[in-house]
C-alpha cells in the first residue's frame, strides 16, 4: 500500500511541470486564454493537448485521456499507478523525456511548407559583396573586428528590411514586432539541398552590431537570431576549403571567421553547424553536474544532468561528414558558457565525427572567452590591424 500522503502528494503535483517532464516545452505549448495547447507529449499531433492550469489537469482529444498529473504520467509511459506515483516523487526516475511522435505525412508537410517560406526569405536578400551592392554584413562584421574575406560566400546574403514575427502571450498568432536590415545565411543538408535560412537582425549602431528586439508585453528581450527551415543536420558553408584539405567547424558564423583569422587559416573549409546540440547530436545518456542544481515538482534541489561524453549513433537528425573527404576536422570549443556541459558535448562530437574523420581535435578559447571575444581583444591592443 503507498502511504495517503504520498498519493496526495502525486496528485498535487503541477500539471505543468509534469507536461515538460514527458517532453513537452515552452516552445510547443503555446497559451490559448486562461490554457495551453500543443502536440500531446505521448501522441503526438498538432493541438490535441489541451492543459489547464488552474484546475491542474490535462485533455488528450485524440485518445480522450484526461486528468491530474498521475494520468499524464501513464499515459506518457504506460506505467502503473504505483510506478507513477513514485516518478512524481521522486522515488523512481523519470525515463529520458522524448519528442511527441508526429506522423510522417503531417511532418513532412510542415518541414516543405518551412522550407518553401524560408526559400522565399532567402531569395529576397542580395549578395553581400560591396561590388554587387552589399554592405550590412560588410559593416556588422567590422563592428565585430572581422575583415571580411576576400572570397565569395554563397550561403550569406543580406536585406534591408526582414520582418521579425513573435507568439505574443495576448495573441494565439504570431505577429510583426520588428522590421529592420538583417544577415542572411542559407542551411544547406548533407545532400547539398536548401532546407533553411538563418537570420540575423543588426543594428549597426550598437557595439555589436546585433538588434535588440523586446516582446511588447512583457519587456522580454528575445533572440536577435532566428532558423526558419530545418536547422537538424544542417551547416553553413563559408568556404568549401582546398581539396583534402581539413574542416573546422564551430557554432557560429562570426565565431568560425574568427577563428579563421586568428589561426591564419587559409585552407580549411569553413562550416557554421548553428548549434552544439547540431554539431554533437544526441547523447547516450546523462552525467550529473557538478554544481548546478534543479528543482523538482516538490521543490526539491537536486543535482542537474547533462548529456554524456557517448554519442548516440542513433541519431540520424545531427550534422554527418562524408567519409574521405577531409583530410583532418577541427571542433571550435567557446569558452564562454558552462565549461562542464559544453566539453560533454565537444567531446561527445569528436567522438561521433572521428568515425568518418580519424584525425579529430578541439581548439578551445580562452577561458570565460569565445573567438570573437579574442580576435576583438586582439583589435584593441593592435589597432594596425583594426579593419576599415
Amino acid at each position: 500500500m503507498i502511504p495517503a500522503e504520498t498519493v496526495a502528494q502525486a496528485h498535487a503535483a503541477s500539471i505543468l511541470a509534469t507536461a515538460y517532464l514527458c517532453g513537452s516545452t515552452s516552445k510547443t505549448l503555446l497559451r490559448r486564454g486562461s490554457e495551453l495547447n500543443g502536440p500531446c507529449p505521448a501522441c503526438g499531433g498538432r493541438d490535441r493537448f489541451w492543459l489547464n492550469e488552474a484546475g491542474n489537469v490535462f485533455l488528450c482529444r485524440a485518445s480522450g485521456e484526461g486528468g491530474d498529473a498521475i494520468v499524464l504520467i501513464r499515459h506518457k509511459h504506460g506505467c502503473s499507478f504505483a510506478e507513477a506515483v513514485e516518478m512524481l516523487t521522486g522515488e523512481r526516475p523519470v525515463p529520458a523525456a522524448t519528442h511527441a511522435p508526429v506522423s510522417k505525412n503531417e511532418d513532412n508537410k510542415f518541414r516543405e511548407w518551412a522550407r518553401k517560406d524560408a526559400w522565399d526569405i532567402w531569395q529576397s536578400g542580395r549578395p553581400t559583396d560591396p561590388s554587387r551592392g552589399g554592405h550590412l554584413v560588410v559593416r556588422y562584421l567590422a563592428i565585430r573586428g572581422v575583415a571580411m574575406p576576400d572570397w565569395h560566400i554563397r550561403a550569406l546574403r543580406e536585406v534591408d528590411n526582414l520582418a521579425y514575427w513573435h507568439k505574443r502571450a495576448s495573441d494565439q498568432h504570431s505577429t510583426i514586432i520588428h522590421r529592420g536590415p538583417a544577415m542572411l545565411a542559407a542551411i544547406t543538408g548533407p545532400d547539398g539541398r536548401f532546407i533553411g535560412v538563418h537570420r540575423t537582425w543588426l543594428d549597426l549602431s550598437r557595439p555589436n552590431g546585433k538588434a535588440v528586439i523586446a516582446d511588447p508585453d512583457t519587456g522580454e528581450v528575445l533572440d536577435a537570431k532566428k532558423v526558419k527551415g530545418t536547422q537538424r543536420g544542417g551547416r553553413i558553408v563559408l568556404r568549401d576549403g582546398e581539396p583534402g584539405a581539413g574542416l573546422t567547424i564551430g557554432e557560429g558564423i562570426e565565431t568560425v571567421f574568427s577563428w579563421r583569422e586568428l589561426r591564419e587559416d587559409t585552407t580549411s573549409a569553413l562550416w557554421c553547424g548553428i548549434n552544439l546540440d547540431n554539431i554533437s547530436g544526441k547523447a547516450l545518456g546523462q552525467i550529473p553536474h557538478p554544481s548546478l542544481t534543479v528543482k523538482d515538482t516538490l521543490g526539491r534541489v537536486r543535482k542537474a544532468k547533462v548529456g554524456s561524453h557517448e554519442p548516440d549513433l542513433t541519431d540520424a537528425r545531427c550534422l554527418t561528414l562524408p567519409a574521405g573527404v577531409f583530410g583532418r576536422l577541427t571542433l571550435i570549443g567557446d569558452g564562454d558558457s558552462d565549461r562542464f556541459s559544453t566539453q560533454a558535448a565537444m567531446l561527445r562530437a569528436r567522438k561521433r565525427h572521428a568515425l568518418t574523420v580519424p584525425d579529430c581535435l578541439i581548439d578551445w578559447a580562452d577561458d570565460g572567452l569565445d573567438f570573437n571575444d579574442m580576435l576583438r581583444r586582439l583589435r584593441e591592443r593592435r589597432p594596425a590591424r583594426a579593419v576599415a
